[in-house]
């Protein structure tokens, strides 16, 4: 049977609308005199003349113009068979971010997330001449100056009690840290000061440092023969840095602070004097302290550690063939629990098995896989990652190559991806095009497993969320469009 063009659509809808014209012009037509009637008329003929004549053109395109060794279908299907666990990585970076993590708290269903950092810090400025501390400085007082980022995670109505520990022994500029570092071994277990926080401060909290232990550490800060202060290695000898965690007492239910680093200082207060005698006052010295500043060569890093115990999100790791599929993923910040998602030799099948007959191949339009919000809730739209992102190498956070967030952070571009939280709809798409192109291509050896975990630029918030997966009801889809080709 001959084919209809692929212009005949287009041909009834011309057809059409010069109808709607003929109509409209014998509407007016009606209403003029005679003279204007038939120029009007003659008019009217002759484009409908030209209008219709021009559609035998039509005739002579279409699917039969196209070699039939070429010829295409366009179609548009949804396809199933995905397969998700849980897993967390091991390998989490914390000695780039720009945030300390510190307090305890916890989640139903996220269960509970501690953190505690070290850090260093060097003299930014001092406001006396080139003096400093003079010949003998008198000590004053030591302060500290902390702000808080608005975020927090979990109960911020609760009082914690935080404790500074002096470092002992050295943080690595050069050295990339994890979240499942122990400074255990560098810490002094000697408290240096503690304090109290309850709700989220709104503005900088300044804490005068007046134990014991505080003013004999400030009295070997001011070191008058100025050695330890002229180059960053000789001061981090000496002073090595902080570390601040939560009191062993304090209630782990509370919740997690995040620190700006830029905007904690530390300030010596002292006076000094123009004789040994220290009876000739001469200026009144402030002497302040960065923990983040790009001149000098600082270290941080945060410890943050993620238990599940009493919560439903159990059989992390547990991501063989063999495994059972779960019926929720989770993806969470701050290194913690994230989805594992296999496509399924079933969902390969499905997918090769559309090339049939007298089609050769296939080509990948659009593939969009869709992971719905299992409670699509406003509380949960509020606590969900804003984006999400498919890794090939969650450890390394590396991109699948539909996601390569680093291109789009350099360039400046949005990638056709997607990954964004939609409201309307309770759902994330994801574009998986070239993923699964690749998997067309090469079935056998192609990748045929991700990591779903938060956006590349959401990994240091208070994110998480919980969502739909293969194993739900409805499972998880993939719409994808697609051209078979001859």
């Amino acid at each position: 049977m001959k084919r209809k063009s692929l212009f005949w659509s287009s041909r009834i809808k011309r057809r059409q609308n010069i109808w709607i014209i003929i109509r409209r012009f014998t509407t007016k037509y009606s209403q003029m005199n005679r003279p204007n009637r038939r120029g009007i008329a003659a008019t009217l003929l002759l484009t409908a003349a030209i209008l219709f004549s021009c559609t035998k053109v039509d005739n002579q395109f279409g699917d039969d113009f196209i070699p039939d060794d070429e010829q295409m279908k366009v179609c548009l299907d949804t396809l199933r068979g995905i397969d998700t666990y849980l897993t967390e990585s091991d390998s989490f970076p914390t000695s780039g971010m720009v945030y300390g993590y510190m307090g305890s708290g916890w989640d139903p269903v996220f269960g509970r997330t501690k953190a505690s950092f070290c850090a260093q810090y060097n003299m930014n400025y001092f406001t006396t001449g080139s003096e400093m501390f003079g010949i003998a400085p008198v000590f004053d007082s030591l302060m500290l100056w902390l702000t808080f980022n608005g975020s927090f995670y979990g109960d911020s109505s609760k009082t914690q009690k935080f404790n500074i520990y002096e470092l002992t022994g050295y943080l690595d500029s050069d050295t990339t840290y994890y979240a499942d570092f122990d400074p255990s071994s560098i810490v002094s277990d000697k408290v240096l000061f503690s304090f109290e926080i309850t709700g989220v401060p709104s503005e900088e909290v300044m804490l005068k440092l007046d134990s014991e232990a505080a003013i004999e550490f400030a009295h070997r800060l001011m070191d008058t023969t100025g050695g330890t202060y002229t180059s960053d290695s000789l001061f981090h000898d000496a002073y090595k840095g902080f570390c601040f965690a939560p009191d062993p007492s304090s209630d782990p239910d509370a919740c997690v602070y995040r620190l700006a680093l830029a905007s904690m200082e530390m300030g010596l207060y002292t006076r000094n004097f123009t004789d040994a005698t220290a009876t000739t006052p001469k200026d009144t010295v402030i002497t302040y302290y960065s923990f983040d500043n790009t001149l000098f060569n600082q270290a941080h890093v945060s410890m943050i550690s993620h238990d599940y115990t009493g919560t439903p999100i159990q059989g992390i790791n547990d991501t063989l063939t063999t495994s059972t599929p779960l019926p929720y993923g989770y993806v969470q910040t701050l290194g913690g629990v994230a989805t594992f998602v296999r496509f399924t030799d079933d969902f390969v099948d499905q997918l090769l098995g559309k090339v049939v007959a007298p089609y050769n191949s296939m080509v990948i339009n659009k593939a969009s896989l869709v992971w719905s919000l299992a409670d699509p809730t406003a509380e949960n739209f509020n606590q969900a990652p804003s984006r999400i992102g498919s890794y090939s190498d969650y450890r390394k956070f590396t991109g699948i190559p539909d996601y390569d967030y680093s291109y789009e952070t350099s360039s400046g571009t949005s990638l056709i991806y997607g990954g964004y939280l939609d409201r309307t709809n309770g759902n994330y798409a994801t574009d998986i095009t070239i993923f699964l192109q690749k998997l067309i291509a090469k079935p056998d050896s192609a990748p045929r497993t991700m990591t779903l975990g938060p956006g590349g630029d959401l990994l240091a918030e208070f994110k998480q969320v919980k969502l739909k997966t293969g194993a739900s009801d409805p499972p998880l889809r993939v719409i994808v469009a697609y051209t078979l080709v001859k």
